[in-house]
């Protein structure tokens, strides 16, 4: 018989599987008093399908994807391929990868939605910052923030209580 092992959240935190199970594909997305980097705390009814991607890594600093990873939705991808003409995202998109590290991120904002954070993005959209950890860099002798960024499209937010002020 099989035992249930804990899956790694982050190196600070372990979950079940029954945890892991929460149904976000394809469903509303809820983040409740996300603190802002300009204006006032919001929250957000998101829909899967306005998600581009999850990054998962550091996130105090670049997120180019040195010290990260991107993880790609598939509509994100075939929309880049379609309208833009660009289909390198097309072989690195998986819905499943971004719906496990969407999960993992719910999980850390339901637990300490004070580490949860927006920001607009100078290209457009929005960004929702989730801290997760903190861990030991070498090359800067200092900790460094790791989490979760989930990078959304600009028109689709649906934004609870507050005009945008740009």
């Amino acid at each position: 018989m099989r035992t249930k092992c804990p899956k790694l959240v982050s190196s600070k935190r372990l979950v079940n599987d029954k945890q892991l199970k929460i149904k976000i594909m394809f469903t509303t997305i809820e983040l409740k008093e996300v603190q802002p980097s300009h204006e006032i705390t919001r929250n957000f009814d998101l829909k899967y399908e306005r998600i581009k991607a999850v990054y998962e890594g550091r996130i105090d600093a670049c997120t180019c994807g040195c010290e990260g990873k991107f993880h790609y939705t598939k509509h994100y991808a075939e929309y880049k391929s379609q309208v833009e003409g660009n289909g390198l995202l097309l072989s690195m998109a998986d819905d499943k990868k971004v719906q496990r590290h969407l999960n993992r991120a719910m999980i850390h904002h339901q637990q300490k939605p004070t580490k949860t954070s927006f920001f607009v993005q100078m290209s457009g959209g929005y960004c929702i910052k989730v801290r997760t950890h903190t861990e030991w860099n070498e090359a800067e002798y200092k900790d460094v923030q790791m989490g979760y960024i989930i990078d959304l499209h600009w028109k689709d937010i649906k934004l609870n209580q507050t005009p945008i002020n740009l």
